[in-house]
């Protein structure tokens, strides 16, 4: 701790990037301080429900390879806790062969990246997925990939496994804490929170790591982003027990076109085995698209779009052999995205004067397969003002990016 500020790293932003930023700048000797605008785990942001994706299969060859690297960080991460934080089930990717691309990427093109990076793989056809897999009625010409390097990660596990380490290491965590001012110095950054007593806290840098509130947070530095906030729907369906019951070997994802011109009615589907810390004998599946899509965090609906609830529960109808046509229950949590769909993993922009590299942001994308990851990069980012990864595709000024 200097002299003269009051910590050495500020963190705002209580969920697994914060966190595991916090555990990283902790473990590299520096004095932290994590603001969490809620509760700690709490269900407000994007970190909801039981599970997540670990995925390595990544049309974009940048992907590809910050997912390859988090692997042995996901271990190292595990080593440090005495934890399994990632039930390693595969992942299978599976659908139109000629699907072009959305949000997850195309179908095939993560091909040519396994091979690069030496990844195991194997191909299958629609009548191999339907004698593996729970699933019936597929169209004839669909294939699949199946890569085994995936895996389901222990979403409330490493949420406290994260917290458990950093105030191990000497973080300091505060809860009900909204910034509402965070001011860049050339030396350094103020944050104010007021939760109805305002308190100020001084830093030489400062993280910001908190989701779909971003905006909020960075309003004093006349910093925005075009940001748009998904109510993502979650729902989980009863499937049969036992020995002969409804068995999903792995994580899987359906790739097709929408059908009837109507963007709205997705044919984008994930689903996930039934885990060990999850409900018993239950599944959840999804639909990867959102009916609501709001520009700030506190328009959410919270409940759940009728639309997106039918269209997974028919596609289950459809093509699922031996799981309830009805979810048992579901909720929403927040997907903050930028117009690319794409991080952003940067420092402030120049525009904001001397001080811009002080503060480091990530927000947007699907990050918590690569949530050691990013915390490490955010940590080199304050420390030691670079990181060795390349994260030239996340800049804060791409075209976009900023309103």
């Amino acid at each position: 701790m200097t002299d003269s500020h009051d910590f050495d790293v500020i963190v705002v932003g209580g969920g697994p990037i914060g966190l595991a930023a916090a555990y990283r700048c902790a473990k590299a000797g520096q004095s932290v301080l994590v603001l969490e605008r809620f509760n700690f785990f709490n269900q407000s942001g994007s970190s909801n429900d039981f599970v997540r994706m670990f995925r390595t299969m990544y049309t974009q060859d940048f992907m590809a390879d910050l997912a390859h690297d988090a692997i042995g960080l996901w271990r190292e991460l595990e080593m440090d806790a005495g934890e399994q934080l990632i039930l390693m089930t595969g992942l299978l990717n599976f659908g139109d062969p000629n699907y072009a691309s959305g949000p997850e990427g195309n179908l095939l093109a993560p091909i040519k990246n396994l091979q690069r990076l030496n990844m195991p793989y194997r191909q299958l056809t629609a009548q191999q997925i339907q004698a593996e897999y729970p699933f019936t009625n597929l169209p004839s010409d669909f294939v699949g990939i199946f890569a085994p390097d995936n895996g389901c990660i222990n979403v409330p596990l490493v949420l406290r496994t994260l917290y458990r380490l950093a105030l191990a290491n000497g973080a300091k965590m505060k809860s009900h804490a909204p910034v509402t001012e965070l001011k860049v110095q050339d030396n350094g950054v103020t944050v104010v929170v007021d939760d109805g007593e305002p308190e100020t806290y001084t830093a030489r840098k400062c993280i910001v790591a908190s989701g779909a509130y971003t905006n909020h947070v960075l309003a004093e530095t006349q910093v925005q982003l075009n940001l748009s906030i998904w109510e993502m729907v979650y729902e989980y369906y009863a499937a049969d027990p036992g020995p002969n019951g409804t068995y999903f070997p792995s994580m899987w994802f359906q790739f097709l076109d929408a059908t009837g011109g109507d963007p709205a009615r997705s044919n984008l589907f994930y689903g996930f085995p039934s885990v060990p810390w999850g409900p018993l004998n239950a599944v959840r599946i999804a639909v990867d698209n959102a009916v609501n899509i709001i520009s700030d965090p506190y328009e959410r609906k919270i409940t759940p779009a009728a639309r997106d609830l039918t269209n997974t529960a028919d596609f289950v109808a459809r093509h699922c052999r031996g799981v309830d046509d009805r979810p048992n229950y579901c909720g929403t949590c927040l997907q903050t995205n930028v117009p690319d769909n794409m991080y952003v993993l940067d420092y402030l922009p120049p525009s904001v004067g001397a001080g811009y590299r002080n503060v480091a942001v990530f927000t947007a994308g699907w990050g918590f397969k690569l949530v050691p990851l990013i915390g490490l990069i955010l940590s080199d980012l304050v420390i030691s003002g670079h990181t060795s990864y390349d994260i030239s595709q996340f800049k804060i000024t791409r075209p976009g990016v900023l309103r």
